[in-house]
């Protein structure tokens, strides 16, 4: 079963919360409810993509490598000013994130590898945190982006 819910914070902007359980049919549902979310929040398409991509990587990896089955991962996604933030955890395992290489491209051969490198090329700010107790692991993302506004006629001249 999962749950969503919209929170308002005090001075701040909507917060997005997902709880979802650990299944490749779960991944759908948070691209659709994230998509929404940020759609709703003014955030520019090629933006909205790269974030999407990004939080999926982030959800499969938790349910594939988390080893926890009978638990749920959470999503939380904020849109405060110019800038969108994700996070995603679990309680599975954890694992050794200082020996992911993040920077050389992945073998595309390879069938599995990508989700860090990607979220890191896709994302401005990453941040992982898995400690070794197997407490579980948490990815914290954050991307910069730029509210266009389109010109009128009256700015025009």
């Amino acid at each position: 079963m999962s749950t969503a819910h919209e929170e308002r914070p005090p001075a701040a902007g909507i917060v997005l919360r997902l709880s979802l359980p650990p299944r490749r049919a779960s991944a759908r549902e948070l691209r659709a409810t994230l998509a929404g979310y940020l759609a709703s929040n003014g955030v520019p398409r090629a933006i909205h993509d790269q974030v999407l991509l990004a939080a999926d990587e982030a959800f499969v990896n938790a349910f594939l490598h988390s080893g926890d089955v009978a638990g749920e991962v959470q999503m939380r996604a904020q849109v405060l000013g110019d800038e969108v933030l994700v996070e995603v955890r679990d309680r599975g395992c954890g694992f050794e994130a200082g020996a992911v290489d993040v920077d050389t491209v992945p073998d595309p051969l390879v069938t599995h590898g990508r989700g860090l490198f990607l979220i890191y090329h896709l994302m401005d700010k990453v941040e992982v945190r898995s400690p070794a107790t197997g407490r579980g692991t948490l990815v914290r993302m954050a991307k910069r982006f730029s509210r266009r506004v389109s010109p009128t006629i009256e700015s025009i001249g």
